[in-house]
């Protein structure tokens, strides 16, 4: 069972193009696969539709391909694990080769993207695969699932309307500084600044902010969501320097906003 020409309706529009190029009529799909970020995230937002596209695609390109055998053999929907096609989209790895098996399976009615956690493309390498479903008409289906960056966005209070992503912090002193200082320039400052970071700096990268950003911005912290210790904390610079913060080695976005 594939989605319905109604169902693609809804989430893709096409241009004017030549029927014979018209991507629904050829039924080529690209999934964006949600996978979990934590523990509870699964009962949240696992559909029909998300079991239907596991049990029907057999080629996939994944962040790292053993998290996606155990996620699907976990499902427990009949499909044969070693039957699976996946690239794996490893640290190094050559754009080429990457090209070189999406056009060996170009013919494939359904291909699979999956993150190591979320919705994949976001903050993630997957865009490089989307791109290249636009390009050979291929409809681009993506699935309703978790992000832990959004999540972090809405709940922390702060502009949701207007916001940036800016990735990882600078790890060196000399350049993290700078960098937090000029989130309080005016030109930046209408808007929400979001940040992730590796769970073992978590804590590290929460005091250096409390430390460096002036005591009237707002600073949100949102960790092990859809985890058993999911918490989302959010105040002024001033009020963390009361009460500090202890987060340990948990998944965690922050949130600077003023």
């Amino acid at each position: 069972m594939k989605f319905s020409t109604r169902e693609l309706d809804k989430i893709s529009t096409f241009a004017d193009m030549n029927p014979s190029e018209n991507p629904s009529k050829l039924n080529r799909q690209l999934i964006l696969f949600p996978l979990p970020i934590g523990d509870l995230s699964l009962d949240g937002y696992f559909t029909n539709i998300h079991g239907e596209a596991v049990k029907n695609t057999k080629v996939w390109v994944a962040e790292n391909a053993r998290t996606l055998r155990r996620f699907i053999s976990n499902l427990k929907l009949g499909v044969i694990i070693d039957e699976l096609v996946i690239f794996e989209l490893e640290r190094g790895y050559a754009l080429q080769d990457l090209e070189d098996f999406l056009n060996k399976h170009k013919n494939e009615p359904q291909i699979g993207v999956v993150s190591e956690a979320g919705i994949p493309c976001i903050a993630d390498p997957g865009n490089r695969i989307v791109s290249w479903a636009h390009r050979t008409h291929r409809v681009v289906v993506p699935l309703v699932g978790p992000n832990s960056i959004i999540m972090a966005i809405q709940s922390s209070g702060l502009n949701g309307q207007q916001f940036i992503f800016h990735g990882y912090l600078p790890v060196k002193t000399e350049e993290f500084i700078p960098f937090v200082k000029s989130l309080s320039n005016p030109v930046w400052k209408k808007y929400a600044h979001t940040f992730i970071e590796t769970p073992y700096r978590s804590d590290k990268t929460a005091q250096a902010l409390i430390k460096w950003l002036p005591v009237e911005a707002k600073l949100a912290i949102a960790f092990d969501l859809h985890g058993e210790n999911q918490q989302i904390l959010s105040q002024t610079i001033g009020q963390w320097k009361k009460t500090g913060i202890e987060i340990g080695k948990l998944p965690s976005v922050f949130v600077v906003g003023f």
